[in-house]
């Protein structure tokens, strides 16, 4: 069995010692492994071999580095040092690991390589201890021994200059080393010309290889052509269902109002109902005076007695006087019809389907007055308007938004609350918040609530599509909804939207 070569390439000695402990124990770590690879070149091992040590080279150096540095700034060494210091590593670090690139990529050339990067790494290193690394030392351990920061920097110079031939030997050594670079450079140049022949047949085969792939590009463009447009369709279908989903989600809280909104009919037509009853018995009760009336132009003064008998039976004064209120109060009933009609007919927006310019705030009046019988026994309504510009919308989509909060506000609410609706103006956007003080959302929800079909409530009592709706509407009109919520204080929602439209939209 052969004994493995040993050639140290860098031999230690205790003249090398900058007498702190853990900075000399690194030296000689990175002397023991500058000797390793000196050893590998002497065995002619491969590049396999040798990666792995010139890899643990680099790292430790730079760990190595690591520790001066940062003992440098705890002792405070000198400003002046740590930046010539620093400087010395940076370069190193950067000259190293191109060296060390430049033999891993070329491992052809990789032995005559590394006996002139092991030999620049051992004159680097040595000149580094001897003068820069010394120097740091004497004025570390002058600092530790309670020098002040300028006794410490003297003692440290006088270190410097006992070692200057040393320096100067490792620079001359570097020189000779740059010269020896710049012939290994023509060399290389030499070795280019002769790859550039080679580059120049492998051009020709990567000719002949992008005619082929040209083909094949050619055939996954009718492939991607065929794709874009079952795409299209997949798009298509998707915008038919999201229409369906927004048309289905309106006739359900149509519905879901449609009972409310009889009611609120029925209260105005019931009493003018029973105020035309009222008036047609009236209306007979002052015949009944007018005949008698008639009669008494040809009769005596005992008739008259008579009509006097009935306008006390019918209290004539009296009904002359609450005449005129039926009739008004009739009239405030039908007025009452008439602007439910308006507002469900505003909510709506049947004939106004386009995209138009519209009042926000008259918008949420209008569902308010829609969805006005799912709120008006659960919560007071505060009204906190700050006057908004018209915007360019689609009032009946935005209609519908508006529905779903003021529709959910109310149903979080147990007992009885306050649902306060505010409005302004931020950056080019209007917004509209709906507040409720029911029971809150909880944190874990909130991700959620815009998710198709995801619902808090029991089942029965919704689909789960209100607010992924509405979301989607304030998206399509540029906007975004912001959400606050605490359990058990309540729930704040507040729309965003462009005053202007944007040409995406």
């Amino acid at each position: 069995m052969n004994t493995p070569l040993k050639v140290n390439a860098f031999v230690w000695s205790d003249k090398l010692a900058t007498g702190i402990d853990e900075v000399d124990d690194q030296h000689q770590r990175l002397v023991q492994l500058l000797n390793e690879v000196g050893s590998m070149c002497a065995e002619g091992a491969d590049s396999s071999r040798i990666k792995p040590v010139l890899d643990e080279l680099v790292r430790y150096a730079v760990y190595h580095f690591d520790t001066e540095e940062q003992m440098m700034r705890q002792y405070a060494v000198s400003e002046a040092h740590q930046s010539s210091h620093l400087k010395a590593h940076d370069d190193f670090r950067k000259q190293v690991s191109l060296a060390v690139g430049i033999i891993q990529t070329a491992p052809q050339n990789s032995m005559n390589l590394l006996g002139q990067l092991l030999e620049y790494l051992s004159r680097w290193l040595l000149q580094h201890i001897m003068v820069v690394d010394k120097r740091m030392a004497k004025e570390v351990q002058a600092l530790k021994a309670g020098a002040s920061p300028d006794e410490a920097t003297a003692q440290a110079v006088a270190t410097v200059s006992r070692t200057g031939d040393v320096m100067l030997e490792a620079l001359n050594s570097l020189y000779s080393k740059i010269g020896e670079q710049t012939v290994e450079v023509l060399q290389t140049n030499q070795a280019l010309e002769m790859e550039r022949a080679a580059l120049h047949k492998l051009n020709e085969e990567l000719e002949q290889r992008v005619s082929q792939r040209t083909a094949s590009l050619e055939s996954a463009n009718q492939q991607l052509l065929q794709n874009n447009l079952e795409l299209k369709q997949l798009n298509l279908k998707l915008s038919t269902t999201q229409n369906q989903l927004l048309q289905s989600e309106k006739m359900a809280s149509i519905g879901q109002l449609a009972a409310g909104v009889a009611h609120e009919i029925n209260n105005p037509i019931g009493f003018v109902n029973s105020n035309l009853g009222t008036l047609e018995k009236y209306i007979s009760d002052l015949s009944r005076v007018l005949a008698s009336y008639e009669r008494a132009e040809a009769t005596t003064g005992t008739q008259l007695a008579e009509i006097e008998v009935i306008k006390r039976e019918v209290d004539l004064p009296y009904l002359l006087n609450d005449i005129p209120n039926l009739l008004k109060e009739s009239q405030d009933g039908l007025a009452r019809v008439k602007r439910i009609i308006q507002d469900l007919r505003d909510f709506s927006h049947v004939d106004e389907a386009n995209w138009q310019r519209a009042n926000l705030e008259h918008c949420l009046d209008s569902t308010l007055n829609v969805a006005w019988n799912e709120i008006k026994y659960k919560a007071e309504v505060k009204k906190e308007y700050a006057g908004l510009p018209d915007i360019e919308c689609m009032p009946s989509q935005l209609n519908q938004v508006f529905l779903n909060l003021l529709v959910n506000a109310a149903q979080a609410i147990e007992g009885k609350g306050v649902i306060t609706l505010r409005t302004g103006v931020k950056a080019g956007e209007v917004w509209v918040e709906v507040a409720d003080t029911g029971k809150g959302i909880p944190a874990q929800h909130l991700d959620q609530i815009f998710d198709p079909f995801f619902t808090t409530k029991p089942v029965g009592q919704g689909t789960g599509l209100g607010l992924s709706v509405s979301y989607g509407i304030v998206q399509k009109h540029g906007g975004h909804i912001e959400v606050r919520s605490e359990p058990g204080k309540g729930t704040s929602m507040r729309v965003y939207l462009p005053i202007e439209r944007t040409a995406e939209q």
